[in-house]
């Protein structure tokens, strides 16, 4: 039986100048690694202090519940939660109003991945913030979540799917995050 000729097996052979560098990235790998781990620690502080300070500024003016005074409220009440979402990551802020959100917009209400790309939602995305959730002039109320685990959220998510619920769910993306157009 033939043996198949060797033409399609790979050179493994390096060059010489390709071994150095590789050898000398690996100070240069190591210190950003060492640089990389506290960074990611300070950035994760620096938001949740900020997050935190938003949330004593919402007190301040009122404007601030706990999880159970939340649920009572949507029990209750009904209204629209509105999940006011930075990134898929986080941070992620609930917003509580007695309003129903999708009757009072004058907008057409799209998913958040695609108010995130700016495009025909960016109305809504300024309404929302100037009715709801503007530290300012918003009327909507910040929910403390702060100890809530992601799991309870989801339920109350998936409670305001149903049709039987009197309380609805809307994610709105903040206008930070809405990429600029050109001139602006």
């Amino acid at each position: 039986m033939p043996m198949p000729e060797a033409e399609n097996v790979p050179d493994h052979r390096t060059d010489p100048l390709t071994a150095l560098l590789g050898i000398a990235m690996v100070p240069v790998l190591a210190a950003a690694a060492c640089f990389a781990y506290p960074y990611s620690i300070a950035l994760r502080w620096y938001r949740q202090h900020r997050e935190h300070s938003f949330r004593l500024l919402m007190k301040s003016r009122g404007r601030l519940v706990t999880w159970q005074e939340f649920l009572r409220a949507m029990e209750t009440a009904g209204g629209t939660c509105i999940e006011e979402r930075f990134s898929p990551k986080g941070p992620i802020r609930y917003w509580w109003t007695p309003e129903s959100l999708r009757l009072e917009s004058p907008y057409h209400i799209v998913d958040w991945f695609t108010m995130r790309k700016g495009r025909d939602a960016e109305p809504f995305i300024h309404w929302c913030r100037r009715r709801y959730t503007g530290a300012e002039e918003g009327s909507a109320i910040l929910v403390d979540t702060t100890l809530v685990p992601r799991s309870q959220i989801y339920t109350v998510w998936a409670e305001c799917r149903s049709d039987a619920s009197k309380a609805r769910w809307v994610e709105v993306a903040p206008p930070e995050i809405v990429p600029r157009k050109a001139g602006q």
